[in-house]
């Protein structure tokens, strides 16, 4: 039951994790969105933030993922 507690708390902190990347991505898309007349340099820079965040968010789901797993197995045993 030890392992499905951890399991459980790893998840909250994944979830968390994944909560505050997406607010980021939301940020960056309204900047993005609106950057029409933007320094060219400053646009770049944000477009790259914004490509690692989707990098981030995309790990994080893969960890989440495997993390729901072993909660369901854990819950078989």
């Amino acid at each position: 039951m030890a392992i499905f507690h951890e399991l459980r708390l790893q998840q909250r902190e994944l979830l968390d994790q994944l909560d505050e990347l997406e607010e980021a991505v939301i940020e960056l898309t309204a900047f993005l969105a609106s950057a029409v007349e933007a320094d060219h340099e400053d646009f770049t820079e944000r477009h790259e933030r914004l490509a690692w965040l989707y990098r981030q968010q995309a790990g994080v789901r893969v960890i989440l993922g495997e993390t729901e797993r072993a909660l369901l197995a854990a819950l078989d045993e």
